[in-house]
């Protein structure tokens, strides 16, 4: 057939701007999360870009051959680049991907920081979606990347437009990468020298490159010097033995048995790489390896990932992140495991065999040969630890310390929606026979392992490293110091009169965790970790610590001498930890916060489970301006105390009463929510409700007043009598600032104009009322005990459900807008309730702090854990800065 449509000149727009109000959607690099930090620091930008053009549809005849069934379509799409900000730094090598058809996955993660290493750069394309996703899309919940971008911005995306025919995804993919082997003036890399572009993608996008190929696409689409516009492949994580190997040249062909049909021979070397999962399914024949840089080929199995590994744990998706935040109901989030996702590095592997692709084009220097992984019957040949033999050797599977495998639902929450393997705990005496000589030997097996892999190319220097830093960590959890002679428990009493209690399981990895409770109004005995998680982390060899503070209530004065004293306490019985963690929930939070803050801190990490963390006088204060609203516009004869409280539970019971009657009328639900947003409650708040749609006003006034009373009138009466008086106060305050502050007064119009109220008015009558004035030594009391100063010692992560209507998400935004990033660092989960976490979150997020204890940086959130913004604290206070 005749050549296509190359030469068409496409329409570039300039790079287009974000603002507040319009954010890329799907993106490689979400803001906000660790890989954007890793592109600012390696010099590299992410743009987007819209392209137009006109290609063909194509469609298959009987013979296998290609047919035009229209000319001259017009389509208009969206590429994202990623590229080093000073154009000097280009190695002249761009990667070009596609995204993915269902729900606009990417695969930057599959090789990022080769890119950003490297110098090159990394382009991704929406040429359509499948027949499958466009049947199942509807408005409502659009699953088909090519509806996503206009329901996602309907004025950002309004010129969007891919024909929803399978059969013009060639021309767009073959008219992009031309455009970008040899760009043109317009065109995003006008002017930057291109030496080479090579085609990557995994799965469905992996099977597209092999139809690319086998339908004649490569061959077709040439340079002016007849070379083809793209040098080279990496086909990832996708079978030709099975139908989801080939994508059809058009969904409305019919179907064909491809199950046999080999890769193609084309003159550019084509490299695929596998897991266990595809590998064993190709049962058929494969094409015949070769040297020849042109039409090269090898095929690389790797054991211990499976289809949706990548090696690399918690890897941000850009695209299911939005679409959580946006509440969008084709999309849920992954569960979180108490047991850690493979490190069988698919990932390093996929990098090292494009640096081997390069240099087989540009040298002539083949990729090296790797034996196929060994099929017995159904199932692999497996070595001790359980784990399958043959294919790349890598140090994880050479020199094991866990079996790799799909994760019990238990250990998941009651869930594993999708097959992704994970790091199992094998017996300790398979672990010591194995290597006789402690952690010393297996560090100096392991290490030995990855240099061979470096020398025969198996894998890039810089990522070995990573993985020498993370065995560390593992040969830690596994060769613990034991608890030797101590006792199984111990327990005492302090100097100051509180009690503390310990239990060290006896394969103690050396890690001794201080749980720090929550506010109680009564003294209980020392809580060593929340019942759910206990049993898992004495299994996994943790040692726990606890006080009971020597005293209930807010009792924070007491509350970190005892904790302290506890650690010293339990040195003097076990001898003194590797490590010590201190975490606690809620008020404990707060105890665990003070701790990491101390000069001389007595623990090496921290972590603040749904902690009231923007301390006493800042929340309190937020509180006040919650009841104080609740009080003016609509209990003014319902006797509440906003300060002076005589008997909480009895105030509490008089502003229930007041919620309850508001929300029985559209007046007093738009006040309700006013009187929310002040105190910072989010508008999802109940653990067994779904999280309301965005713009579901009406649920989100429901979710305020269920949780309103418990967030807003907190215990007063303990506090302010340890205090010696008030300690909050809104004299001054500007009710109609604050609205503004908080962004969510679009929220409050919306119920305002249904009531058919003035917001104008009601905020004039706040700032109009009778104020409350704290006492100044009272203040004082309440900064020292506590009120952060943001400045905390050692690493500090807190973990907050984007939907606690008691402390308030945006406790967390105001003390990470306040502290030091690389001390600082938040979890989110998309739940709603205050504290409750699951074992599996405890556990993970434990993980997630060890990590930054033994790399010095944050690493990727563990997976399941979710990217969120809340809404800004409203009145801030951090202690040695003004508080508002």
């Amino acid at each position: 057939m005749a050549a296509p449509a190359a030469a068409q000149p496409l329409h570039w727009s300039a790079p287009i701007a974000q603002t507040a109000k319009s954010r890329i959607f799907a993106p490689l690099v979400l803001e906000g999360t660790k890989e954007a930090q890793a592109l600012a620091r390696a010099g590299y930008v992410q743009e987007e870009y819209f392209v137009s053009g006109t290609g063909a549809i194509y469609g298959e005849k009987e013979d296998g051959s290609l047919a035009v069934r229209q000319g001259q379509v017009p389509y208009h799409t969206r590429i994202v680049l990623i590229r080093p900000r000073d154009p000097k730094r280009f190695n002249g090598i761009v990667h070009f991907a596609l995204q993915h058809p269902n729900l606009a996955g990417t695969q930057w993660g599959r090789i990022d920081s080769l890119v950003l290493r490297s110098g090159a750069v990394y382009a991704v394309a929406i040429n359509g979606s499948d027949a499958p996703s466009r049947k199942a899309s509807t408005p409502a919940v659009p699953v088909a990347t090519t509806d996503l971008p206009q329901w996602f911005d309907a004025k950002r995306y309004a010129a969007f437009n891919i024909p929803k025919d399978d059969g013009i995804r060639w021309d767009i993919i073959g008219q992009i990468t031309s455009a970008l082997r040899d760009p043109a003036k317009g065109s995003p890399l006008a002017g930057w020298k291109v030496r080479r572009v090579y085609g990557s993608g995994w799965s469905f996008l992996g099977s597209q490159w092999r139809s690319w190929i086998n339908f004649g696409f490569h061959d077709l689409y040439r340079r002016r010097d007849g070379s083809p516009v793209i040098d080279g492949y990496l086909i990832g994580i996708s079978a030709g033995a099975v139908d989801a190997g080939h994508v059809p040249l058009n969904s409305t062909d019919p179907v064909k048995n491809r199950h046999e049909q080999k890769l193609r021979v084309i003159d550019s070397p084509v490299i695929e790489l596998t897991s266990e999962m595809e590998a064993i399914t190709n049962i058929y024949p494969l094409r015949e390896e070769s040297d020849a840089a042109k039409g090269g080929y090898r095929i690389y199995e790797l054991g211990g990932v499976s289809h949706g590994d990548s090696g690399v744990s918690g890897q941000v998706r850009p695209s299911t992140w939005q679409l959580l935040d946006r509440r969008h109901g084709g999309v849920e989030p992954v569960p979180v495991c108490s047991v850690e996702d493979t490190d069988s590095p698919m990932r390093d592997v996929a990098q090292a065999a494009l640096v081997n692709l390069d240099r087989w084009v540009s040298e002539g220097l083949p990729a090296p040969r790797a034996s196929r992984m060994q099929v017995v019957g159904k199932d692999y040949a497996r070595d001790a630890f359980g784990n399958p033999l043959g294919g790349i050797r890598v140090a994880q599977l050479d020199v094991p310390l866990v079996r790799y495998g799909e994760a019990q639902a238990s250990a998941c929450g009651g869930k594993v929606p999708r097959r992704n393997l994970k790091r199992l705990p094998v017996d300790a005496s398979l672990i010591a026979q194995t290597y006789p000589g402690g952690r010393g030997d297996y560090l100096a097996r392991f290490d030995a392992r990855v240099d061979s892999l470096v020398r025969e190319r198996w894998l890039l220097a810089a990522d070995a490293a990573e993985e020498k830093r993370a065995a560390r960590r593992y040969a830690d959890q596994a060769f613990g110091p034991s608890r030797g002679d101590g006792p199984a428990s111990a327990e005492g009493v302090l100097n100051n009169g509180a009690k503390w209690a310990s239990e060290v399981p006896a394969n103690w990895n050396g890690t001794l965790l201080v749980w720090g409770r929550g506010y109680s109004a009564k003294l209980g005995a020392p809580e060593l970790a929340p019942a759910n998680a206990k049993p898992l982390l004495l299994e996994k060899g943790y040692a726990l610590l606890a006080s009971d503070y020597g005293a209930a209530g807010w009792s924070l004065a007491e509350a970190v001498p005892a904790q302290t004293q506890a650690i010293a306490a339990f040195a003097k019985t076990y001898g003194k930890p590797k490590t010590t963690i201190a975490w606690g929930n809620s008020m404990g939070g707060l105890v665990t916060t003070a701790l990491a803050e101390q000069g001389r801190p007595v623990v090496d990490g921290a972590i603040a489970f749904c902690p009231s963390i923007g301390g006493a006088v800042g929340m309190m204060n937020m509180a006040l301006d919650g009841a104080y609203a609740l009080q003016q516009l609509l209990g003014r004869d319902a006797g509440l105390q906003l300060t002076g409280v005589s008997d909480d539970r009895a105030n509490g019971q008089r502003a229930e009463s007041v919620v309850q009657a508001a929300l029985a009328t559209a007046q007093g639900r738009a006040r309700l929510a006013l009187a929310g947003v002040l105190s910072g409650i989010p508008g999802w708040t109940r653990r067994d409700s779904p999280r309301p749609a965005q713009g579901d006003v009406e649920a989100q006034v429901d979710e305020i007043g269920a949780s309103f009373t418990f967030g807003t009138f907190l215990p007063r009466v303990d506090q302010e009598q340890r205090a010696g008086g008030a300690f909050s106060w809104n004299k001054g305050v500007d009710y109609t600032a604050q609205l503004a502050l908080s962004g969510r007064r679009a929220f409050v119009e919306a119920l305002y104009a249904k009531a058919g109220l003035d917001l104008k008015a009601d905020l004039a009558r706040l700032n109009g009322g009778a104020r409350v004035s704290a006492k100044p030594a009272a203040v004082r009391y309440m900064m020292e005990h506590y009120t952060p100063n943001a400045r905390p010692m050692v690493p500090l992560l807190s973990v907050q459900a984007i939907g606690d209507g008691a402390t308030s998400p945006s406790l967390q935004r105001a003390y990470q807008e306040a502290a030091d990033p690389a001390m600082f660092s938040t979890l989110w989960l998309a739940q709603a309730g205050h504290c409750g976490f699951s074992g599996e979150v405890l556990v993970a997020s434990l993980r997630q702090l060890e990590q930054r204890l033994a790399d010095g940086i944050w690493g990727n959130p563990a997976t399941g854990f979710v990217a969120h913004q809340p809404a800004p604290m409203l009145r801030p206070c951090v202690r040695g800065r003004n508080c508002r």
